[in-house]
């Protein structure tokens, strides 16, 4: 099946780029290939870069990113019709395999990463137009905030502001209350205010 799903995910020059997403699930639904190959291609970097803020364990993201499209191909005629968001629906998936996947490794419960959810930019090279120290500065300030955040304030931004998701769609996903996110997400807000990083934090997430 993996060199298969290789096969299907090449490059292809008659992909189509501008589609609605509820008419590529369709097409994928009914099994063409070409609308599979394209809804890999537009989520695949964001997933991954989801999964390695989540666990920072590259193997283990690509092992559960590679299940989960082959798991999508075999039963796609079994999963609803009415995906509404697709991006949303893709990160939910594999964020159940990742915790699957993680529950069953033992020692991963002892690692010191286990409350971490690493959020890690550099500045874009149109913004460096300011001194190269400036912007280190700037950048280790946004990194000393973020470390400040709490696990799940920082899962909650990322989810809210760089995977565009609605706040219920992150409580879904995270699940909790959609009030709590709205508390986390203004909590972590504040604090990036009081560090005054806020303005750098929004402009590295329209930089994506």
């Amino acid at each position: 099946m993996e060199n298969n799903l290789q096969d299907m995910l090449r490059p292809g020059a008659n992909l189509r780029v501008v589609e609605s997403e509820a008419t590529l699930w369709e097409r994928f639904q009914q099994g063409d290939r070409e609308a599979f190959a394209l809804l890999y291609r537009q989520h695949v970097d964001d997933l991954y870069h989801y999964g390695m803020h989540f666990c920072t364990d590259g193997e283990r993201v690509k092992d559960c990113l590679q299940d989960l499209f082959q798991d999508l191909w075999q039963s796609r005629e079994h999963l609803s019709t009415q995906i509404r968001n697709i991006r949303y629906y893709l990160l939910s998936s594999l964020r159940r395999r990742l915790l699957r996947s993680l529950h069953r490794d033992r020692n991963w419960f002892t690692r010191p990463d286990l409350e971490s959810f690493e959020i890690e930019w550099a500045l874009p090279r149109e913004h460096q137009l300011i001194s190269d120290e400036t912007a280190a500065a700037q950048v280790q300030q946004l990194r000393q905030a973020l470390t400040s955040l709490t696990r799940r304030q920082r899962e909650a931004i990322y989810l809210r502001f760089y995977q565009d998701l609605s706040y219920e769609e992150v409580s879904a996903l995270m699940a909790m209350k959609t009030d709590s996110v709205y508390n986390t997400v203004s909590k972590a807000i504040a604090a990036l205010k009081k560090a005054m990083v806020l303005p750098l934090f929004l402009m590295l997430l329209h930089q994506r």
